[in-house]
């Protein structure tokens, strides 16, 4: 019986070990940007969680860049760790504290660089202070001007929630509030998920109309997908509703989801507008988690009381 409660307590103990405490249930997805331009939308990223250090991805850029959003996931932070950004080899500096953190330290440090990316090849790397983690992937969002290509609305939402059997929440679902456009000529989504696995089916629906089952499977990498979807036949004239449902994995964080929409006729005025950051909100520790750190200080004592 005595060996049985070891192993338990073991087997529960692997999160806390490679991971630190429960960070929370985190920051479901909104829309932190939003506007028209004449113009499209660049979502480029990779390339999974490899342990290397730097970091290095490769940013293929249009010109005239007129907002741009810089993401750079990470497994296992806790405090005191750090990440440095280098974009064409120049320091955005030691960044100590993410952006959105959930569960055991899966989070995700953001930066604006509209004013540091150049067109053509950009290279960004970034180096970190992680005991056991390391970046998942570096994703770029950009909005760029083309006055000679249609008008384009676009919404970029962020944020990272845990959807988990632990936090009990099996969907994330994020609307992107549209003015009753009509005319859309062609619509383009993209979306960020981290933690999935190949085998535990998932689903993303957009506008109630499945996209996508195992969307989580690790095609762009260990633990990384990124997707593009063509959702032209599916979108609204009014808002337009993004849906991930955890289904049988048993974690999976959206990230990022970005809608583009091609207009035949002008609906108005280019314009950008950036929202208010929404912070991360204060959660309860789930049951699952008291029990691991419960077991866990059993393990602790019995070891001690072992070696006597």
């Amino acid at each position: 019986m005595k060996g049985i409660v070891l192993l338990i307590s073991i087997l529960l103990l692997v999160p806390l070990a490679s991971a630190g405490e429960w960070r929370g249930e985190g920051t479901p997805l909104y829309t932190i940007a939003e506007g028209s331009i004449h113009g499209g939308v660049y979502v480029d990223g990779g390339h999974g969680l490899t342990h290397e250090d730097p970091y290095v991805e490769y940013f293929d850029l249009p010109g005239n860049i007129e907002y741009a959003r810089l993401y750079v996931p990470m497994w296992n932070y806790n405090e005191g760790d750090w990440v440095d950004v280098s974009i064409n080899e120049k320091s955005l500096g030691k960044k100590s504290e993410p952006d959105y953190v959930a569960a055991w330290g899966v989070c995700d440090y953001v930066f604006t660089v509209t004013d540091e990316l150049s067109p053509g090849m950009n290279t960004v790397s970034v180096t970190y202070h992680n005991t056991n983690g390391a970046p998942y992937s570096i994703v770029l969002v950009a909005v760029y001007k083309d006055a000679t290509m249609p008008q384009t609305r676009f919404w970029i939402a962020e944020g990272n929630q845990a959807l988990s059997y632990i936090s009990k929440i099996n969907h994330a679902e994020v609307i992107f509030e549209s003015d009753n456009p009509k005319g859309a000529t062609n619509a383009t989504l993209w979306t960020m998920m981290i933690a999935g696995n190949e085998g535990e089916i998932d689903s993303l629906y957009f506008n109630s109309n499945l996209l996508g089952e195992d969307v989580g499977r690790r095609k762009s990498g260990a633990y990384f997908d990124l997707d593009k979807w063509d959702v032209t036949e599916f979108v609204g004239i009014t808002n337009n509703t993004v849906m991930f449902d955890r289904g049988e994995e048993s974690y999976i964080h959206p990230f990022n989801a970005v809608l583009a929409v091609e207009y035949m006729e002008d609906q108005g005025d280019d314009y950008i507008q950036i929202n208010t950051k929404v912070e991360s909100k204060g959660a309860n520790v789930p049951v699952a988690v008291v029990l691991v750190t419960f077991l866990s200080l059993l393990f602790v004592i019995y070891m001690v009381r072992r070696k006597k």
